[in-house]
């Protein structure tokens, strides 16, 4: 006879994604950069850059790595990838200003993550009602010579979907 607390305890397996990929980081909508109201991302300052409307409240690695920086606040991420590829993930538009209010941090700096793991809940409702922006930025801050970084077609994703 099985636990009845197995079924409680049961996580949803990772998806297996090559070193080579990034999926979605949340559900929702992929858009080109020019849509993003904040104009150091949509001219693409930092990197190759996409956006995320998201449609829920769950923020997922994009790859594999070590997340060399997780903000206090929760708005930002980085993480580098094993072929030394550097992403960061910057959640909202001048969200760093709440203070971390509406971000739970579900991953430590340092740790090392998988493609597809929750890192942040945020609260999107929250942030809007405070009068933010709340589109997630993508943006390969540090490419690797020689490998091509193109993103697929923009529109709905769901999360674990494959966008590069």
């Amino acid at each position: 006879m099985k636990n009845i607390f197995s079924f409680f305890n049961k996580q949803e397996s990772l998806p297996n994604v090559s070193d080579k990929n990034l999926i979605s980081i949340c559900n929702g909508e992929m858009i080109e950069p020019q849509r993003i109201a904040d104009k150091i991302f949509a001219g693409e300052v930092m990197g190759k850059t996409v956006g995320f409307i998201p449609s829920s409240n769950e923020i997922f690695s994009p790859c594999d790595g070590t997340l060399e920086v997780m903000f206090p606040t929760g708005h930002a991420f980085a993480i580098r990838m094993k072929d030394g590829t550097g992403i960061l993930v910057h959640v909202g538009i001048n969200t760093v200003d709440l203070n971390g209010k509406g971000f739970k941090i579900l991953a430590k700096q340092g740790s090392k993550v998988k493609a597809g793991q929750k890192l942040l809940d945020v609260d999107f409702d929250f942030i809007k009602k405070e009068g933010y922006d709340p589109t997630i930025m993508l943006i390969i801050t540090e490419p690797v010579e020689n490998v091509e970084y193109n993103f697929s077609e923009f529109g709905p994703k769901e999360k674990y979907e494959i966008i590069l």
